[in-house]
Parts: C-alpha cells; structure tokens; sequence
C-alpha cells in the first residue's frame, strides 16, 4: 500500500516596500541574539562570522528605519547585545506568522490527505 499521506511544506518571509526584512535566518538570528546576549555569541551558537550577523541586522534596521538591536562594546565578558522592544515585537510578529502558517498548513495536509485516501477507496 502506498503510504498517501501529505505535507504541505512553505518558506515565509516579510519584505517592506518590496525589500526582504525578515524570513528563518533573521528570524534565527533575532532569536539567538535574544537568548545569548551578544552578538558574538550569537555568531558562534549559529556558526556565522560576527560580521554576517551585524551586517544583517543592520540590513534589517535599515530597511525598516526603526531600531532592533541595542548592542554596547566593553571587550572581552563586558560587551553585549538585547533586542529592542521593536525587535521583540518583530520576533514575535514572525512567531505569529509561523504558528498561523503552520496551522493552514495542517489543514490542508490532512484534508487532501482525507481526499486521496477517499479518491484511492473509489477507484479500487
């Protein structure tokens, strides 16, 4: 028996006046900037160079014309990095997003699931 079951897989990201701002690797990299507290570390936990990292937030931030990430130098165990209430409030938007997808997503998987089951019952 041929195993019907289906998955209904997309990518989503979020663009402003037609420029990517956010999809999984900014998302990720909020994420781990959030929970590390630096973007050195952040930069290590997801193995990209600093530079990337910075570069993308800028990239972000400059799109979007509001600040994401508060970071301050102090060298070594002294300079660190939090998100911004804006960069909060841009993790959580694109959690929503996720969640919401993810949920469509399922109901369709298992209502075309449902009809192929029904479609191969009919033509036996």
């Amino acid at each position: 028996m041929i195993d019907m079951s289906v998955s209904v897989r997309f990518r989503v990201w979020v663009e402003v006046g037609g420029r990517h701002v956010i999809g999984p690797g900014g998302y990720e990299i909020l994420k781990a900037v959030d929970e590390v507290g630096s973007i050195s570390g952040a930069a290590r936990k997801l193995g990209m160079s600093y530079r990337f990292i910075w570069n993308y937030i800028d990239r972000m931030e400059k799109t979007l014309g509001i600040k994401l990430v508060d970071a301050w130098k102090g060298g070594r165990g002294r300079g660190g990095a939090k998100l911004t209430p804006e960069g909060q409030a841009l993790l959580q938007y694109y959690e929503e997003i996720l969640k919401e997808m993810n949920e469509i997503a399922n109901k369709w998987a298992q209502q075309l699931t449902e009809r192929l089951k029904n479609m191969g019952e009919e033509g036996q």
